[in-house]
């Protein structure tokens, strides 16, 4: 097992690389957070209504305004931007306190960290393992998960990445049979992404089939907080406890009938898993993996019960029937990011020790790597919604032409945008050499 000073140096080098972009752009889904969260500190309120034009991603109540988003995020970052305020580290403008910086903290807090914290977990994981792994853990850990769509989203005030550190949490914790630890981690997921609930559901009728009613009674009470917040906040927000604010949403009509689900999508099953528009195993081809493993390790039997593939193949058939499966303008099938982390670290710790294992890993993670850090470089997330080979259109076009993103924060200390692109890569190199060097320590 590693140690403490081990982990905290792992963790530290990994947050550094996925805090080198953080994201400004005034996405609607970022807008809206951050809407939130500068109506909190310069109103004491939710309601967004003064600043509502920022975002589309709004829901409309009582001809007032709100975030149609789950709540924690915000939650999260607002003591952080409230103390900067106090201090007086914010300028006041045309929208408040909502302003460029406010969106790189909530990307700190709500998409580098997370990333880190996953990144860092499965290295720990591998290293408990007790049979011998193909290659380094440390980069058995890294590649597959910066490999992925989810290194785009790093260093962006969304809510994915720490509804996916949550939900890998609480599997883990059904696993060491610590019920109401995962209850109290799915609470935490669910007031990130409403629709994460479907995972302890999933866990309970588990449970169920194995009769382990006191593990059944321990979820239920550890999702009792997450449940009293939801329904603090839709009070709040629509003023029904069980009404959520995506269902008043404004440009999206098809989230008022089921949220959005549902419904036959026969473009969904190929676009979101397979092809370069949204497909999963496009957009974190280590998953490809997965599809050779999992069904070599995993009986029929042993798939009934376990807390991580199942309850995810269960939440991906889910998104096939999603009104809005595509996700907008966006890097791969986002909603998916619980389900393909969960597939990811029980392929990671079920790989034998083989040299097939090791070149599909080092394959895998290193075109995804190559895609993810393309797009992280250029465009971001920012994949239109009508482009249906984005790497080609959106990126290529950007790489060819040196149009580098200004969201580095060495471009705040007065770098050009292509110094800072230039200096990240040899960082980069560097930061993974260091992590090799951490996981050899003892």
């Amino acid at each position: 097992m590693p140690s403490r000073g081990q982990v905290i140096s792992f963790f530290l080098v990994v947050l550094f690389l996925c805090s080198w972009h953080l994201d400004h752009g005034h996405n609607d889904n970022t807008m809206a957070r951050a809407a939130s969260v500068a109506s909190l500190v310069d109103r004491g309120t939710l309601d967004i209504t003064p600043i509502h034009e920022v975002t589309g991603d709004k829901a409309r109540v009582n001809e007032r305004y709100y975030s149609d988003k789950a709540p924690l995020p915000s939650f999260l970052v607002l003591p952080f931007h409230g103390l900067l305020v106090k201090c007086g580290r914010v300028t006041t403008g045309e929208h408040g306190t909502l302003n460029d910086g406010l969106l790189r903290l909530g990307g700190f807090i709500c998409g580098s960290i997370p990333l880190a914290l996953l990144i860092t977990l499965a290295w720990w994981q591998l290293r408990s393992r007790q049979r011998p792994v193909p290659m380094n853990t440390a980069l058995m850990a890294t590649l597959p998960l910066l490999g992925s769509f989810l290194f785009v989203y790093s260093g962006s005030f969304y809510n994915h990445l720490p509804g996916a550190l949550f939900t890998v949490l609480a599997a883990r914790s059904v696993l060491h049979r610590n019920a109401t630890r995962a209850g109290l981690w799915s609470s935490a997921a669910f007031l990130c992404e409403s629709a994460l609930l479907l995972f302890p559901l999933v866990w309970m009728a588990q449970l169920a089939l194995g009769r382990r009613w006191r593990e059944i009674g321990g979820m239920a009470l550890g999702l009792v907080p997450g449940v009293f917040g939801a329904c603090l906040h839709n009070l709040a927000v629509t003023g029904e406890a069980f009404t959520f604010p995506n269902a008043y949403a404004v440009n999206y009509s098809a989230m008022h009938q089921q949220y959005g689900f549902g419904t036959w999508q026969p473009q969904a099953f190929l676009h979101l898993l397979f092809t370069d528009y949204r497909g999963l195993l496009f957009y974190m081809p280590f998953l490809l993996v997965s599809l050779i493993v999992l069904p070599r390790r995993l009986q029929l039997k042993d798939l009934l019960i376990n807390p991580y593939v199942l309850p995810s193949l269960l939440f991906i058939a889910a998104f096939l029937t999603h009104a809005t499966w595509w996700g907008g303008w966006t890097y791969g099938p986002r909603y998916l990011m619980a389900a393909a982390v969960l597939l990811a670290f029980q392929t990671l710790y079920l790989l034998d020790d083989k040299p097939w294992v090791r070149r599909m890993v080092i394959a895998t993670g290193g075109f995804g790597f190559g895609c993810a850090l393309a797009a992280k470089m250029t465009v971001g997330y920012s994949f239109p919604t009508g482009v249906l080979h984005p790497m080609f259109t959106e990126i290529w076009p950007r790489l060819i032409n040196g149009d580098w993103t200004s969201a580095q924060w060495p471009v705040l200390l007065g770098a050009s945008p292509a110094i800072a692109a230039a200096l990240y890569l040899p960082i980069l190199a560097s930061g993974l050499y260091a992590l090799t060097r951490i996981d050899r320590a003892n």
